[in-house]
């Protein structure tokens, strides 16, 4: 579904994935793990033409990316989450899922299943997006990123700066997204129980490159978790 093949990406002048290969089979639930600074978000970036990948390919169900502007990335079939979630605080939550459709180009009303999977949105629907929590904002950037019906999610550090229970609401979520909607998603995470508890295959990168990569069942998890500490 989604291929990565030989890319390069550069922040700024930084070259920080110097020759990444990684796929994203279709109706899995895909995580890529690593410490801070090793190029995670970069490769996100990366997907959605936010940074610079002077060689290599990006394709989406065998359409190349590469050369596309983000938007139109976006009209191929990707709901983007980012770190920080960049909802717009002086606007409703029903304001932020309108443009949401708007933006995608997408006509009509939300999807009936938004408010089933989020009920907590449809009891704040007419609450500004900044007086929120941070768990129920990133309940919205997910659902604003569905409502554009994407082929695949995208969704970079979705438990960062959320307490535990909403961390399991999320996780449950992103499994009935998966299971009932049938969307792939593509995950970046540092909170290593958590990916273990979710995904169906793991990433894991150091330094810009894939060091270890496999079916989450069948991984060591111990060996996992010492080369994220070491």
């Amino acid at each position: 579904m989604l291929k990565i093949k030989n890319m390069d990406a550069y922040y700024g002048e930084s070259r920080m994935i110097p020759s990444l290969n990684m796929e994203v089979e279709k109706g899995k639930i895909v995580c890529l793990i690593g410490r801070n600074g090793v190029g995670k978000s970069t490769t996100l970036k990366s997907i959605m033409g936010l940074v610079k990948t002077p060689s290599g390919s990006i394709t989406l169900d065998g359409e190349e990316l590469m050369r596309m502007p983000t938007y139109n990335r976006v009209k191929q079939g990707i709901g983007y989450v980012p770190q920080g979630r960049d909802i717009f605080p002086q606007m409703t939550v029903y304001e932020n899922l309108m443009l949401g459709i708007y933006a995608s180009g997408r006509k009509g009303g939300l999807p009936p299943y938004i408010y089933e999977l989020f009920p907590i949105l449809e009891k704040f629907e007419k609450r500004r997006g900044g007086d929120l929590s941070g768990g129920q904002q990133q309940q919205l950037a997910i659902a604003r990123a569905l409502v554009t019906e994407p082929k695949i999610l995208i969704l970079d550090e979705p438990t960062e700066g959320i307490q535990p229970s909403v961390i399991r609401d999320i996780g449950n979520v992103i499994r009935r997204i998966n299971q009932e909607l049938g969307l792939t998603v593509l995950i970046v995470e540092q909170y290593l129980e958590f990916v273990l508890g979710i995904s169906d295959y793991l990433y894991l990168m150091e330094k810009g490159e894939i060091m270890l990569q496999g079916e989450t069942h069948l991984l060591d998890a111990q060996e996992v978790q010492d080369k994220m500490t070491h």
